[in-house]
Formats: C-alpha cells, structure tokens, sequence
C-alpha cells in the first residue's frame, strides 16, 4: 500500500504533467482530469510554484463570474546542453524543459583525445550557457552525442571505428562540470524526434549523415538490442562484394547512402549540391536519384522487419521533404504489401538532432524525478 509521501508525490508529479503537456490550463480542469480536490489542487500548485516550474500565464475567457487565472509551465525554469561529437565538428545546443533550442552553434574542428580537444568542449558547454544567458545553478547536464557503440554501463565504448575514442568518459571528466552522459548519436537523434511526435509508439529513426545510423524506438522507448548494437542500418548489406565500408567490410548501406556520396560532388557543402538539383544540374540530379534507389532499397528492407514509419534524419535528411513523393513512390513499387508509402516521414529537427537528443536526456530525467 502506497505512504502518504508516495500519493503525494504521485499527485505533484501527475499535476505538473498535466500543466507541462497542456501548457495553459485552469485549477479547475486540473481537478476534473485528475479527480482531485481543490484543496490538494491549490496545495500542489503552491509547491510548484515555490519551485519556478509552472506561473500564471493569463486568464481563460468568462462565462460569468471571475475570469479563471491560466496555469502554465515555465519551460525556462532549467535547461540542459547538448553536445555532438563528429569526426571533423563539434555542435553545442542549450534547450529548455520543452525541448526548444535556446541556442546552437557548430564549428569544425577534428576529434582527437587530448586536452587541447576537451578544452574546446569546455569553452564550448561555457560558449552556448553565455549565448544563452543562463547560470550554472539552472543547469541540468550535459549529454554528449558521439558516432559510437557504447557498453551497457554507459561509460565504456565497444566500437568506435569514426572517431577512434578509447576513454571518452572518463577523459571528460576534468572538463564538464555539470553531470553528463554519453550517448550513441543515432540514438540521440531518434529520441529528439521521438521526443517531438508523441503520439507515435513504434518508429525507425534512419541518420543520413557521413556515417549511416539509426536508432529502433518501441513502445515509447529506445530498443538497443541484447549486445547494444541495435539501429546499425548502415551495415546491413546492400550488394555483395560491393563498394568499401569503412568497416572494413564490401556492400555495407553506409558505403551507398552516406552524406558525402552527394556531398563530395560540391566539395563537402551539402547544401550546395540540393541547390544545383533544383537548378536542375544534370550530374547533381543524376547522383541523387542513384543514392535514392540505394535509400529506397534500404528503407524497404527496414519496413519489412519492423512495420513501422521510417523518419529520415541526418544531414541528408533534412533536405528529404522536397523528395518524399517520389522517394516514397520508389518503395511502394519494391514493397511485397500494399503501401503508399505514408509510412516514410520527414524529421523535425533538420539540424542538431543529435545533439538535442543528448540533451533531452537531462530534461527527461527531471521531469521523471520531480
């Protein structure tokens, strides 16, 4: 049987819920939703209130009488920082409790692990709480996005080929001062976006960067698989004996869809080479509908085993939308079942998916604790 804490704590959590997903909302309605009394209402909202998570934001309109205060959330109340780790950048966002971005910026600059290197992840953790005006004291953590596999116990790395990091964590440790995490960048990715559409249970995140990777996301939750490599799309093998994977092995997926396949032809500027397909440049055009049959093929294999959307991120991905209708006619015509293709979606975050992903790590965690 639960103690008086623990339905106390029940009832401050599931009221501050309500606020954070309706984001405007009277104590009235709070009461009917949740079926508690006014007074332990008014109780729980006085606590939340000491603490800065939710303030007064208007009132509702009147159908006689007092005109209802709206309680809202203060999403500004705590924010959490993202990092994201590429062979050759570094990203940095700061997010608040909903997940928006305060700030970002991403500069090149090549993984190594030295000191030099972690200092730069400390300017830069310091670098996005200055842009964002934020203190220390509202800090919740920093999560950091890395192209890696890593163990169970979130610390060490059991493969990490791209960036060729042994001790990372604990290598961090002399330059984060806030609680930080790992996390594998496709998972990260996946999470944001998981993050944003709420209502789906079951996704497929596919990252369409400079490394193919991707996350499994079921019931609401990461699937990471029995030995943690689950989401490695981009070895899964497309042709035999085919083009070199950095691997090490022939055929793999990212060998075919990879970023820099488009990339290279505009000399790494991916956005450039988008703009020479609209211009209707005849090579550009050419490279895209070769990488979308390769992609097609890829996605196909995909919603065959897991029957569930598809949402295509990764640099690549955030240029996909203009290309859905003929991406998405490409797979109908390969799939065994009757399927428009609907199922193949667009992501939300265009850019620094990965980096929010880690970040929101820290944000879930507080709204869970509280």
């Amino acid at each position: 049987m639960a103690s008086a804490m623990e339905i106390k704590q029940k009832n401050r959590k599931n009221v501050l819920r309500i606020i954070y997903e309706e984001k405007k909302i009277s104590k009235a309605e709070i009461s009917k939703r949740l079926g508690l009394s006014m007074p332990t209402i008014a109780q729980n909202l006085s606590e939340l209130f000491d603490k800065e998570l939710i303030c007064i934001n208007g009132t509702f309109d009147s159908t006689g009488g007092r005109k209802a205060k709206a309680i809202g959330f203060n999403a500004d109340a705590r924010y959490a920082i993202g990092i994201d780790i590429t062979k050759n950048h570094i990203s940095g966002v700061l997010i608040n409790l909903y997940g928006e971005i305060i700030y970002s910026v991403r500069f090149r600059y090549r993984f190594e692990e030295s000191d030099v290197y972690y200092k730069e992840i400390q300017k830069l953790v310091f670098h996005v709480m200055e842009k964002g005006q934020v203190g220390a004291t509202s800090i919740l953590g920093v999560g950091v996005s890395i192209p890696s596999i890593i163990a169970e116990d979130g610390k060490s790395l059991t493969y990490s080929p791209i960036i060729g990091a042994i001790n990372i964590y604990e290598d961090l440790k002399k330059y984060i001062d806030f609680p930080y995490k790992i996390i594998n960048d496709s998972n990260s990715g996946g999470y944001a976006e998981l993050w944003h559409a709420k209502k789906i249970k079951n996704m497929i995140y596919l990252s369409l960067s400079n490394s193919i990777g991707g996350a499994v996301l079921m019931n609401n939750e990461i699937y990471y698989g029995d030995r943690m490599h689950s989401g490695e799309f981009g070895h899964m093998t497309l042709e035999v004996n085919g083009r070199q994977c950095y691997c090490g092995k022939k055929g793999c997926v990212d060998a075919y869809c990879n970023a820099q396949n488009l990339s290279n032809l505009t000399d790494g500027d991916l956005g450039k080479f988008f703009e020479l397909v609209e211009a209707g440049d005849e090579r550009c055009v050419k490279e895209l509908q070769q990488y979308m049959l390769y992609l097609a093929v890829t996605i196909n294999n995909l919603y065959n085993i897991l029957d569930c959307d598809v949402i295509l991120g990764g640099y690549v991905g955030g240029y996909m939308e203009k290309y859905l209708d003929e991406l998405r006619r490409m797979v109908s015509e390969r799939c065994t079942f009757a399927t428009d293709g609907s199922f193949i979606k667009p992501c939300f975050f265009k850019h620094e998916s990965s980096a929010v992903g880690a970040a929101l790590y820290f944000v879930d965690k507080f709204i869970e604790e509280i």
